[in-house]
Parts: C-alpha cells; sequence; structure tokens
C-alpha cells in the first residue's frame, strides 16, 4: 500500500484481504509489501519484483492478483505496467482489476485487449496467460469501510460480472 494511496484504496485493499481470509482454498493472503518474483526465462538476470495490491495463492498453487487502479486511471503508462506485470507473475489464474465507476471498465478494457493480444502473436501461449482477466467497480460510496468492501465481493461480484 502506497504512503499516498486515497482512502478509497486504502478500504479496497483491505476489504480484498478480508474477503481472501473468509475462504479456506486460499493457502496464503498478501497484501502489497509481498512481491511476486518473475524470473528471467535463463535466470541469468536478477528478478523483477512485482508488488500487487493484493493477491492470493490457492492450494494448488493457483495466484489470484487484485489491482486497485483509482488514481493509475490518469497515467494510462500505470495501467499498462500492472497489465504487463500481471500477465508475466508466475501460476496466475486470475486477474481483477477494481475501478471505482462501472464506466472506467472500459478504459482498463481497451488496454487489456491489445496487450493480451499482442502477447499471443508474439509467441506467448494462451495458457501461459493468466486464464480470467477481469474488471469490477466498486463504486467510492460503497468503499466507506472494508467491511463494506468485503460485503461487496461476498455479495455483488457475480451480479457485476466476475467469479473470484
Amino acid at each position: 500500500m502506497s504512503q499516498l494511496a486515497s482512502q478509497y484504496h486504502i478500504n479496497v485493499e483491505k476489504g480484498i484481504l478480508a474477503f481472501g481470509k473468509k475462504y479456506k482454498r486460499f493457502s496464503k493472503i498478501c497484501g502489497s509489501n509481498v512481491p511476486i518474483p518473475i524470473n528471467h526465462p535463463t535466470k541469468r538476470m536478477r528478478p523483477i519484483h512485482y508488488h500487487p495490491d493484493v493477491h492470493f495463492i490457492t492450494k494448488v498453487g493457483k495466484r489470484y492478483i487484485f489491482e486497485v487502479l483509482d488514481s493509475e486511471l490518469r497515467d494510462e503508462n500505470l495501467m499498462i505496467s500492472d497489465i504487463l506485470l500481471a500477465c508475466l507473475s508466475p501460476n496466475t489464474s486470475k486477474v481483477i482489476f477494481i475501478v471505482p465507476k462501472p464506466e472506467d471498465q472500459v478504459k482498463v478494457w481497451d488496454l487489456i485487449q491489445p496487450i493480451t493480444d499482442n502477447l499471443v502473436s508474439k509467441g506467448f501461449h494462451n495458457k501461459e496467460l493468466p486464464r480470467l482477466m477481469a474488471t469490477l467497480y466498486i463504486l467510492r460510496s460503497e468503499a466507506n469501510t472494508p467491511e463494506s468492501v468485503t460485503e461487496v465481493l461476498i455479495n455483488s461480484a457475480k451480479d457485476r460480472g466476475v467469479t473470484i
């Protein structure tokens, strides 16, 4: 969690962490302080340490990454960076980008599609990419507390098109 994160960002992150703790299928629930190492294929170079906002690891070793895009929505390069790093993260099954308004989902999808399509056209196999990349909106009014975010994730995620 960044020092400059908005209250919305902080509440959503804490709500996602609380959501993950409610399910036994996750063996690890990690915040932004736990990086995901992205290694060079030959391992001759030091790894890149990617710090997603939240990630869960299932009991079978699959990773679910959550990125809260709040201030990043103003800078396309930051969104591209988050998308690419999520795509390159090992054993990633699902990536969920959370935005504050339904219309922000289009901005994210307009970047996800060309990035993933280009990775595949450059030789990435579909099985190397996350099985699911999705956007989910959590309104600012729904993110007043971490508990309210957890309730949105439990009750509304499926209604909003995301199965976690």
